[in-house]
């Protein structure tokens, strides 16, 4: 064998073991990329609304309860548990929540709320930025397959055919809003399903929420009064400031 066979025998050997090596390979799903492109840097940087809640035990309708929501995307959320002057409320700022009871702050905790950025969060990062971080929380958006929620066209993204024992986002086909989401755990599952969408400044936003815990129905969300791009001063969000300023007085 000639020195230039063996060169191109080495090149030929060099190719395969690198291709067998890129196999697996994770790439983002072309079908979410397109999904995420439709609202990056359009997503409304505020929201507010009111919350009917109620919370299911056995599959029974426990008690309700009003809660009063606000945000600025991507990283800000407060939750007022009730009338904002009792004092009982939550502050997410990132990865970080501070908790209030009768306005008396508790230690802040490390706790993602995964729901902020899939429902908003997501779209003021980049596509591929979006595939590491939901990657991290075990959802698998490289596999993908198409099939019908309540009667409509949907992307599930997870999985690439249906296995409930995966973590998965589901996407109506057309809107591409986010319908389901499966987050599964090693010990513990979380299913949200997302409905009755409302068309607001040319952004679908979801006003009906079901929350199950471990395939048991737990709570409940109805929105009222949702409204983009009000006006929201971060120091709303601020736990230091607490109590000095709420946007229901507005």
């Amino acid at each position: 064998m000639s020195k230039l066979q063996r060169t191109r025998l080495f090149c030929v050997i060099m190719a395969l073991i690198f291709g067998a090596f890129n196999t697996g390979a994770q790439t983002l799903s072309k079908d979410f990329r397109e999904i995420h492109q439709k609202f990056y840097g359009k997503w409304p940087k505020t929201i507010t609304f009111t919350q009917q809640t109620g919370f299911y035990k056995a599959d029974t309708l426990n008690r309700t309860q009003t809660w009063y929501e606000a945000g600025i995307f991507p990283r800000l959320f407060r939750i007022d548990f009730g009338e904002p002057k009792e004092g009982n409320s939550v502050i997410y700022r990132g990865d970080t929540a501070y908790n209030f009871r009768q306005g008396k702050a508790s230690q802040p905790v490390v706790n993602p709320n995964i729901l902020i950025y899939l429902l908003g969060g997501m779209y003021y990062d980049k596509a591929d930025e979006v595939f590491k971080k939901l990657g991290a929380d075990g959802f698998d958006l490289s596999k993908s397959y198409r099939t019908i929620w309540n009667g409509h066209a949907t992307i599930v993204f997870g999985t690439a055919s249906a296995d409930s024992s995966k973590s998965q986002l589901w996407f109506d086909a057309k809107d591409h809003y986010l319908v389901r989401m499966i987050q599964q755990k090693e010990k513990s599952r979380l299913e949200c399903h997302f409905a009755k969408h409302q068309l607001i400044n040319k952004i679908w936003h979801e006003t009906e929420i079901k929350i199950f815990a471990n395939n048991k129905l737990v709570q409940t969300e109805a929105y009222h009064d949702f409204k983009t791009n009000v006006p929201l001063t971060e120091a709303f969000f601020e736990p230091t400031k607490y109590g000095t300023w709420h946007w229901l007085k507005q």
